[in-house]
């Protein structure tokens, strides 16, 4: 999903509902994505990606900020499994 509210508050958001643990591909194609919207590099926005589900899975955290973007995260293990992240632009 493709959410535009402003020049500022731009973003997507990316959702798997088989389990709270997507496959590779999600990943790269949640990347591929946030790189449209944001910019930042690849490998970075997956990696952050990564970082953030497995503490949105600890409930640690549900949001981490890099250079040029924010990345949310939620983790549902009732009524059923599903993991949703979104990257945002980050312009602060």
């Amino acid at each position: 999903m493709l959410t535009c509210k402003s020049h500022r508050f731009i973003g997507i958001s990316l959702t798997w509902d088989a389990s709270v643990f997507p496959p590779n591909a999600w990943f790269g194609l949640l990347a591929k994505a946030g790189k449209a919207v944001t910019g930042v590099d690849l490998k970075e926005l997956e990696a952050a990606s990564r970082q953030c589900h497995r503490l949105a899975l600890k409930d640690k955290t549900d949001e981490i900020e890099i250079p040029n973007a924010t990345i949310e995260c939620r983790a549902f293990t009732r009524d059923g499994d599903g993991i949703n992240i979104s990257i945002w632009i980050n312009d602060r």
